[in-house]
């Protein structure tokens, strides 16, 4: 970025330029539909001759479609307002229509996001511009978030941010950047992510209260992943203690493939004269048919052990049935 002119009518024009920039957005603010924005910055666009209130009014149109929710739209009106601003040496100008193109890239290609980001930080930096270099590595950081590439190089872009605007005394920035810094660190990290969720609650309770919905948003979600990689701890631990297996209830289903599974408690026929069943007789006539009648043993077996002095005697055991050996 190049130093703003010292022509005074290029000064009057630039501060007319911003003033028409302020109120557009003072519209948005208001609560007035994108729509009857883009309508009146069309109708400017056709009117006005200048340049200046013609870049103003692109990077309105810009953010307008950007509260609308489409920002394909916004990257051509953001590039032509840049290129505008960058003409006549406005410096703000610049740093405003390059914040709106990289937020305008971030959804459709954050990889050139962020390398626009990063040269308009570069050019900040160059320029002495603190403020404009912290919205910069901001903006380079949320890219570098929606490119979902490299968290570690969006959290330190974040911490830049942060240290920046904490320079300048800017604490609605100092709170976002430290939201960042909690979003990049909460899969690879999540204690710091904690920390840094806190510490942005902390700075925007004292100031601007508007980002503290997804402040909060971000230490939930920090919570949980603490609690998630604690629970994880717990069972490695208890894993641990000389257990085989884990303490798992398995679900009891039918058996539905293959042979019955063999009864180990049943009595064998040949083995137990009760089990024997009588043939069934014939009924000759109009007499009721008799019916076989099957005698079953019954026995009493339980599988924990026995509280009674008589349980352990031996007419109290179990009797396995050994068959005679066969020659």
């Amino acid at each position: 970025f190049e130093p703003a002119l010292a022509d005074p009518y290029n000064l009057q024009a630039a501060l007319n330029g911003m003033e028409l920039l302020v109120e557009g957005r003072q519209w948005l603010k208001e609560g007035e539909p994108p729509q009857a924005v883009l309508q009146e910055v069309q109708e400017q666009l056709q009117a006005t001759s200048d340049s200046q209130a013609k870049a103003a009014w692109k990077l309105l149109g810009a953010e307008a479609h950007l509260a609308a929710g489409e920002a394909e739209k916004a990257v051509p009106l953001a590039s032509e307002a840049l290129v505008l601003f960058k003409k006549l040496a406005n410096h703000q100008g610049e740093v405003d229509a390059t914040l709106a193109l990289v937020k305008g890239l971030m959804s459709k290609d954050p990889g050139a996001a962020v390398d626009v980001a990063a040269a308009a930080a570069g050019a900040c930096h160059d320029a002495g511009d603190a403020e404009g270099e912290a919205a910069m590595l901001l903006c380079k950081a949320q890219a570098s978030l929606a490119s979902m590439q490299d968290p570690y190089a969006a959290a330190e872009a974040a911490i830049e941010s942060c240290l920046l605007y904490r320079q300048a005394g800017n604490t609605s920035g100092d709170a976002a950047a430290l939201e960042i810094t909690a979003r990049a660190h909460l899969l690879y990290d999540p204690e710091q992510s904690l920390k840094a969720a806190k510490e942005a609650m902390a700075v925007c309770s004292s100031g601007d209260v508007t980002a503290l919905p997804a402040i909060e948003r971000t230490l939930a979600a920090a919570k949980v992943q603490v609690a998630t990689a604690q629970k994880a701890e717990q069972a490695k631990y208890l894993s641990c203690r000389g257990q085989s297996g884990a303490a798992y209830k398995w679900p009891k289903h039918p058996q539905l493939r293959g042979p019955p599974a063999q009864d180990v408690f049943a009595l064998q026929q040949e083995s137990s004269p009760q089990l024997a069943v009588e043939p069934k007789q014939e009924s000759h006539g109009h007499g009721a048919t008799d019916k076989a009648t099957v005698s079953f043993s019954r026995k009493a077996f339980k599988w924990y052990k026995g509280a009674h002095k008589t349980d352990e005697a031996w007419f109290r055991q179990e009797l396995t049935y050994l068959p005679p050996p066969t020659e």
